[in-house]
């Protein structure tokens, strides 16, 4: 391939406001601002340069040349960023009703041209979650790329309606991506068939003892796929979960359990105001340091605790707990991501955007919750996340510094996918 040194190839400035989807081989972005978790002050007047989808070099602009087959965009004026990524969703939890496909395919499109590359499924149909991911993959389908996780829970957990809708034609419980696990089960199966199905991760949840997601922990790590979980599931507390090597633990009132065997029925019935909160959320510096050695990922979804709050008074205290369990872990130095938990109903901007207002984030740290820390969640931080040589080249394109104003992050110009440009 030819280098030209010493001058920019003026007739490859193509205007980067005339693209709807296109991937062209080798793609250059000129005298961008870079944002990123590398970066917590802006790097100006960057030009970073993709080849088949990967990030092959960043640099100052001007310093280097680029390829002369190279279409080039400039970015002068504008904010580049990592994709975002949202931690925590659930897109088949009930495919045949309010999880259609049609309705599916309309949010993923609505999340990718907001600026979200990629999204964790936190357990849902997976034999529909591999077929979208697959199309995903292939450009097949305007989306974010898709990771989803195969459940394991106790045997009483199967019968919530929500698993018989995820398992339709199969039996809850005794599917590859959906099992049951007693003291009886043979995990060396178990997680081959959870890797069998596609799973990017195992979900562990409801009613599983100590015991029994320690064993499920050691088997994934012999057949190298991660677990993730609640971070308490009756029978394990979360330092239990953090200490056995759990990738990533999820929602923050649970963290209460590491203190507490029952939340007190008046926490549910009495409204309490602001400073009796402040001394019923336990000290938690022992589990947050054990996060930190075991680069254990919090994944809050403080917006749904929210959402749920101002639905219904007895979820309050959810709310309460889960704001400040996450305030504490943040200034703790715990890796804290950006999980919706939200049905898509709101995308990763407004959890980034609560962490700021409730839970006292800056508008750096809230970028790199749902950039760096989102990807170190899903296992994926050697490849997504940040803006760097080897990286997937997920982007994200801004017209106004988010660092001046968080909103600023829905001034969306431009989102790259895989080298893929898509834009409205």
């Amino acid at each position: 391939m030819k280098f030209y040194p010493g001058y920019i190839l003026l007739f490859c400035l193509i205007p980067w406001f005339s693209y709807a989807q296109f991937k062209p081989k080798v793609l250059v972005l000129n005298d961008a601002t870079i944002i990123d978790a590398g970066h917590p002050v802006p790097a100006m007047h960057q030009t970073v340069v993709i080849m088949d989808g990967r990030i092959t070099r960043v640099f100052p602009t001007g310093t280097m040349a680029f390829p002369d087959s190279a279409v080039v965009i400039s970015l002068k004026g504008k904010y580049l960023l990592p994709g975002l990524i949202d931690s925590h969703v659930h897109m088949a939890t009930d495919p045949g009703g309010t999880d259609n496909r049609a309705h599916t395919l309309e949010v993923l499109r609505q999340m990718l041209y907001s600026g979200i590359t990629t999204v964790r499924d936190m357990a849902g149909d997976a034999r529909i979650l591999a077929e979208l991911g697959r199309d995903a993959n292939e450009g097949e389908i305007t989306s974010p790329g898709i990771y989803y996780s195969a459940l394991m829970a106790g045997p009483s957990f199967f019968s919530d309606p929500r698993t018989q809708a995820a398992t339709k034609g199969g039996i809850p419980g005794n599917m590859a991506y959906m099992k049951a696990i007693t003291d009886t089960t043979y995990l060396p199966l178990a997680v081959a068939q959870a890797k069998g199905c596609g799973a990017s991760g195992i979900k562990l949840y409801a009613n599983l003892s100590g015991v029994l997601a320690w064993k499920i922990i050691d088997e994934a790590k012999r057949q190298n796929i991660p677990v993730w979980s609640h971070a308490w599931l009756q029978g394990a507390k979360p330092s239990d979960l953090v200490s056995a090597g759990c990738i990533s633990i999820s929602h923050a009132p649970l963290l209460i359990y590491e203190k507490v065997d029952k939340v007190p029925d008046f926490w549910k019935k009495n409204h309490h105001d602001a400073a009796f909160w402040d001394k019923a959320v336990p000290a938690l510096d022992e589990l947050f340091n054990e996060m930190k050695q075991h680069h254990t990922v919090f994944d809050a979804t403080l917006l749904t605790y929210k959402k749920w709050a101002a639905s219904d008074t007895s979820m309050q205290w959810d709310y309460e707990i889960a704001k400040r369990i996450t305030s504490h872990a943040y200034r703790a130095g715990v890796a804290i991501c950006a999980g919706t938990d939200d049905d898509q109903e709101q995308f990763v901007q407004d959890e980034m955007r609560v962490l700021i207002t409730d839970a006292s984030f800056s508008p750096f740290d809230a970028i790199v919750a749902a950039t760096k820390n989102s990807a170190a969640a899903l296992h994926l931080e050697a490849v997504k996340g940040s803006i760097s040589p080897n990286m997937d080249a997920d982007l994200l394109v801004l017209s106004r510094n988010p660092l001046n104003d968080i909103g600023n992050i829905k001034s969306v110009k431009m989102v790259i996918k895989g080298g893929r440009i898509y834009q409205k």
